[in-house]
């Protein structure tokens, strides 16, 4: 798509930096390309090029890619005051749910009565909080007897925890061993 006002012309890479911070969810490389019309290698180079300008520039964002997709982040170093904007009026995780969505996030995709016996109690209530806050979603209904549903993270759940991708989260093992570390 090409600029509609032949008086101006505006750069691909203030295109490509508009359509990341206008997005609501990830935008993906694919439709970044599909919507300007250049090769997705150069929407990878540009995005690289903004990251830089905003370093040099000591700007307090970055462009992370997340969940499949490009997102505009307050960078680290600005976490402090970040956290003085947020209320507790937000949206805040249980320690229940906290448990259940890293249950489903490393068993995924996962029934109920696999996280109520890992958890040792009924999840329903936890369950039903993540899939209101879209964190997890009803992947499909398991082969077993009575079809129960079978639970997964959703792309809102790995933007929430900076993951770019499913891969991202650790295994059981790769926690052992993390845990291990700390323990000694």
């Amino acid at each position: 798509m090409r600029n509609s006002n032949p008086q101006t012309k505006i750069s691909e890479k203030s295109i490509i930096e508009a359509l990341i911070i206008a997005s609501p969810e990830p935008i993906s490389d694919g439709k970044l390309s599909k919507i300007i019309g250049i090769d997705i290698n150069d929407i990878v180079s540009i995005v690289q090029q903004l990251n830089k300008e905003y370093e040099e520039s000591e700007r307090s964002f970055e462009i992370r890619k997340i969940a499949g997709g490009y997102v505009l982040y307050v960078r680290p170093d600005f976490s402090q005051w970040i956290v003085e904007l947020s209320t507790r009026a937000d949206s805040e995780l249980t320690r229940s749910m906290i448990e259940v969505a890293a249950i489903v996030a490393i068993k995924q995709p996962v029934t109920k009565s696999v996280i109520d016996k890992v958890r040792g109690v009924n999840s329903v209530g936890p369950l039903r909080q993540l899939l209101e806050e879209k964190l997890i979603t009803i992947r499909s209904r398991a082969k077993s007897p009575g079809r129960p549903f079978l639970y997964s993270t959703t792309k809102k759940f790995l933007k929430i925890f900076g993951l770019s991708s499913e891969s991202e989260i650790p295994t059981i093992e790769e926690l052992g061993n993390l845990f291990e570390r700390f323990d000694t």
